[in-house]
């Protein structure tokens, strides 16, 4: 299926250039200038990625990407920044983006930073729908076809990272090693280090745990993390 990719960004004429690079490789590519613009577009088309820039005209990477993400929980995206605000902001945008590509940057590699997002969220989605539809530990489940989890009858929005993160826990019966998480969940993007697998773990249990209650994601001192009765 042909992955359909949207731009959103202040500078015209580098959407255009990136643009044509990413529709030689056979994406299809639309653009928004503004914020405003680009939600009209997500609620139009159902696009697998979004490359956006980290402040628009009328609003932030991150007002944006809390708009798309009631649009489309699974949205993936990727931020455009420069330096200084990748020094300051820069673990703020992983929150929600599954990258970010500093400016100045080659955009031959931006486009190879695409394909690999691509062909490692495909690897996720393909491995897991082989092995079963659904899974649960305790009252916690995910439907691996729909995307969607669940703890009791409530529904928990996850990010993208966020859920091939937990899909990848719940579909081991082993204790991942943090380096077994950064290779199987961030596979094809070299940049990734092993504390962010530690980050990501901090956000499910931020959304998955209940006051008072163990964890759902239990911690191997030493080795790393697992989602499995002892």
């Amino acid at each position: 299926m042909v992955k359909k990719i949207l731009i959103a960004g202040r500078e015209r004429n580098l959407s255009h250039f990136v643009s044509m690079e990413l529709q030689k490789k056979d994406y299809l590519v639309d653009y928004a200038s503004t914020g405003k613009e680009a939600l009209l577009l997500a609620h139009e088309t159902d696009f697998d990625l979004i490359l956006m820039s980290f402040q628009l005209s009328d609003m932030s990477s991150h007002d944006l990407a809390t708009e798309l993400l009631t649009i489309k929980p699974s949205m993936v995206m990727i931020v455009v920044v420069d330096s200084e605000d990748a020094k300051e902001h820069g673990v703020a945008i992983q929150r929600y983006a599954v990258s970010y590509i500093i400016k100045p940057f080659v955009i031959s590699d931006l486009v190879d930073q695409v394909t690999s997002i691509f062909r490692g969220r495909d690897y996720i989605d393909e491995h897991c729908k082989q092995v079963k539809l659904q899974a649960a530990y305790r009252d916690v489940k995910i439907d691996f076809q729909n995307r969607t989890v669940t703890r009791g009858r409530e529904p928990i929005n996850l990010t993208r990272r966020e859920y091939d993160l937990l899909a990848t826990l719940m579909n081991s019966q082993e204790i991942l090693t943090r380096e077994q998480l950064l290779e199987r969940v961030w596979k094809y993007e070299a940049a990734a280090e092993t504390n962010v697998v530690d980050v990501y773990i901090r956000y499910l249990r931020g959304k998955l745990d209940l006051p008072g209650q163990e964890s759902y994601i239990k911690t191997i001192r030493g080795v790393g993390y697992a989602m499995r009765e002892e």
